[in-house]
């Protein structure tokens, strides 16, 4: 599987599209900490680049660039719990002999409810974000 098929829309469910965002969000956060390394790299170079820093981080295009890397981050983070519960079998049903009409894991509901459950505290938690943030 290429990096092609990560962008094929078609026969989505919703276990690739939080996949997809997971992928995002990790590109995202590693650009982020790349980023943020070489800025403190810079930073030792004098006072004039960290002043630049504290006028973007007080604007509102500032506050609402870390608002978005805030929710990357909650939602990344959310996500890799539900994966490494997936993998160890914790949201996974037990193994049963098939019968049509076939089910998957995805609609079982202790899946289900962990994913209400992620989107519920990571809104919560990008809302506090947001709170801290702005105010």
């Amino acid at each position: 599987m290429g990096v092609r098929e990560w962008f094929r829309l078609k026969g989505w469910n919703k276990e690739r599209t939080l996949m997809a965002f997971h992928r995002i969000t990790g590109w995202a956060l590693t650009l982020f900490i790349v980023g943020h390394v070489v800025f403190v790299h810079e930073v030792r170079d004098g006072i004039s680049i960290w002043n630049s820093l504290l006028t973007v981080d007080s604007s509102v295009f500032g506050k609402v660039l870390l608002l978005g890397i805030m929710m990357a981050l909650i939602f990344h983070a959310i996500n890799g719990i539900r994966i490494m519960l997936i993998e160890s079998g914790h949201l996974l049903t037990k193994p049963k002999e098939q019968e049509y009409p076939y089910t998957t894991w995805l609609t079982s509901r202790r899946h289900q409810i962990y994913v209400m459950a992620m989107g519920t505290i990571g809104i919560v938690l990008t809302v506090y974000a947001g709170v801290v943030i702005f105010s």
